[in-house]
Formats: C-alpha cells, sequence, structure tokens
C-alpha cells in the first residue's frame, strides 16, 4: 500500500499530528508527507490512497493554505481515489464549528469523486454543538483537539491508524510496504 499524506498547518499542530499519524503507519508505507503549501495537482493522483489533515480557523474557515488549493482542484478527477481525512479544532472556543475545516474538505474532495469511506470517527468524547464534519453521527475523519485535549491525541492516532489498518486488510503494528 502506497499512502501519501497531505496537510496543512498554520501553528504547528496539523503538521505535528501529520508526523505522528506517518510514524504510526510505518514511513515505509506513507511514502510521502507534504505541507499542502508544496503540492499540486499532481500530489492527489501519485498515490494509491490519501491521508489528508485541515485544521479549522477562525469560526468554520479552512486552513489558508488549503483555503488556497481548493479552488486550484476545479476539475480534477478523483473518481474513486481513496481518502480518508483527519482535522484539527478547538470545540470548547468554537463549538459550533468544530473541525469544520474537515468537513469543507469532505464536500470537495466527494464533489471531484474521491472515495472517502475510510476512518470515520465517533463523536462521543468530544463536547461541542454542530460540526460541518458529521455525517450520521460520525465524523467524517479523526477529530482532534489540541487546544483542549492534548492528552488524548496520541491516543486516538494511535486508535485511527489501527481502524485504518483493519479497514485496509492490512497487518496490525508498522504497515510495511509490499
Amino acid at each position: 500500500m502506497d499512502i501519501g499524506l497531505i496537510y496543512g498547518s498554520s501553528t504547528g499542530c496539523t503538521r505535528a499530528a501529520a508526523r505522528q499519524i506517518r510514524e504510526e503507519l510505518g514511513p515505509e508505507c506513507v511514502r510521502s508527507c507534504h505541507d499542502v503549501r508544496a503540492c499540486g495537482q499532481s500530489a492527489f493522483a501519485a498515490r494509491d490512497l490519501l491521508i489528508i489533515g485541515a485544521s479549522t480557523w477562525s469560526v468554520g474557515e479552512l486552513q489558508q493554505d488549503w483555503d488556497r488549493l481548493v479552488p486550484h482542484l476545479e476539475g480534477l478527477n478523483l473518481e474513486g481515489k481513496r481518502i480518508a481525512l483527519f482535522g484539527l479544532g478547538d470545540q470548547r472556543n468554537y463549538p459550533k464549528t468544530f473541525v469544520d475545516g474537515m468537513g469543507l474538505l469532505y464536500d470537495k474532495l466527494d464533489a471531484l469523486g474521491a472515495c472517502l469511506d475510510l476512518g470515520t470517527w465517533p463523536t462521543d468524547g468530544y463536547s461541542f454543538q454542530s460540526s460541518l464534519a458529521v455525517r450520521d453521527g460520525r465524523f467524517v475523519g479523526l477529530a482532534l483537539d489540541d487546544e483542549n485535549q492534548s492528552k488524548l491525541t496520541a491516543s486516538r492516532i494511535r486508535h485511527w491508524c489501527g481502524q485504518l489498518r483493519r479497514q485496509l486488510g492490512l497487518p496490525e503494528g508498522v504497515i510495511r510496504a509490499a
């Protein structure tokens, strides 16, 4: 399995989460880990599976680097491309827009034909009022809150990566490329 990881990070929290995900899955499998500022459309076609991370800024806005790239994705055919999402937000100060950035990316990638069936995450253990990232009672990807629940981040990443392994039919432990 050849996985690429693309993230947008303004303060470093999303970058840190991306690096933890890469370490958990194994760098032999997650062959690339890039800040979205350094990516173009070609990064979306280069790998079997993409893990995409974004934070939410202000009141429900997409992180600025993603905000700049999203219009350039128009016309990109992601039909069948498997994508798993993770997002960061602040549920205490922004309870009505918690991890909305992840939801905004989900909608955009879905409209481009991506297969977004991997890595949904339960809403249990969070305290928020609403989120664009919730579908059928679950987050569309891993939700992290480094502002208020930083002690849970490593455990959530570990469990989410285990969930991805099971969904992809890959062995437990660090994934090794075939």
